[in-house]
């Protein structure tokens, strides 16, 4: 009877960590975070929060990034207005070896983009007298990765579409504006909401490094919100976009359609290039990989919204 007991609890046990072949199908495990009751898995609605910028009509809903969130209701004494968390576990896939950092070149090989990202297939970005900002945005690029590459840091240098819930130390969108009359001068900088704590800190040794090296204002009038919600960093509405644990910025270099800005990108590449990779290196050794992925996050939920009422009575 000991015995037969003894079998039986080291078959549950067995069942909970490897699962349980039935009939050709294997069932389980169940551990982790997939076997909290709120778990969410990738892709799946997470809350309808907004309506497409493009298409106003078109509301969303927010969905699980890879990896899936474990939805947390408020407790009993919330109050009425209360919307809970979402806790975002770890990344199975945190870097290991050297720091690894993505430099994103903006609007390149925006032809491949997959389908969830296909609004983005006509834009190629601005262009004044016949200079691209994806020429600027590329050259510019992989400079910094050979700068970094040369200070030991693994680069991956990015086009349009971003790996499905990329995982690295950093990640930077590079880009360059334009207002279409000539007037503005200066960089911008962004980052998401819903995500990891260090962003800021990325974003401020950047935008330092940058504006030193440069002497270009910041231009924090024109921050938009298709900076801070960024499709790039935008976990909530894109399956390719970066993990939320990974800290991610996007930083308009200038304008090209300024004269002094799209001169110093064009004739002093090298300049931005290096003071961006300065900035990196920065948050690097202020940052330890330890305390970007050491515990899940915990992020604000969505408001809960109404069905849209149907125009048919």
């Amino acid at each position: 009877m000991v015995a037969a007991i003894g079998a039986a609890i080291v078959l549950i046990a067995n069942t909970a960590l490897t699962g349980l072949q039935l009939g050709g199908i294997q069932v389980g495990p169940v551990v982790g975070s997939a076997a909290d009751p709120n778990f969410v898995p990738a892709g799946a609605p997470i809350g309808q929060i907004g309506s497409d910028p493009g298409d106003p009509d078109d509301p969303w809903s927010a969905a699980a990034p890879p990896g899936g969130v474990i939805l947390q209701t408020p407790g009993p004494t919330a109050g009425p207005n209360a919307t809970g968390t979402l806790r975002i576990p770890i990344p199975k896939n945190v870097p290991t070896g050297p720091r690894r950092v993505a430099i994103q070149a903006g609007h390149w090989k925006s032809d491949e983009a997959p389908d969830e990202l296909r609004r983005l297939i006509p834009q190629t970005g601005a262009e004044w007298e016949g200079v691209t900002e994806l020429e600027i945005n590329l050259d510019i690029a992989q400079r910094v990765g050979v700068i970094l590459n040369s200070k030991g840091i693994a680069v991956d240098i990015l086009p349009v579409t971003i790996p499905v819930g990329y995982v690295a130390d950093a990640f930077v969108a590079l880009h360059a504006d334009s207002d279409g009359v000539g007037v503005n001068s200066g960089f911008k900088m962004a980052h998401g909401a819903r995500r990891g704590p260090y962003e800021d800190s990325l974003l401020s040794d950047i935008k330092d490094a940058f504006g030193a090296a440069t002497g270009l204002d910041y231009d924090a009038t024109h921050v938009t919100r298709d900076m801070s919600g960024y499709f790039a960093f935008n976990w909530t509405r894109f399956q390719h976009a970066v993990a939320a644990h990974t800290p991610a910025v996007i930083l308009e270099m200038g304008y090209v359609s300024n004269d002094g800005d799209r001169a110093l990108m064009l004739d002093k590449p090298e300049l931005l290039a290096t003071a961006i990779a300065d900035g990196v290196m920065k948050f690097l050794s202020d940052t330890p990989r330890s305390k970007i992925f050491g515990q899940d996050l915990v992020v604000p939920a969505f408001p809960s919204r109404p069905p849209r009422p149907s125009a048919i009575p």
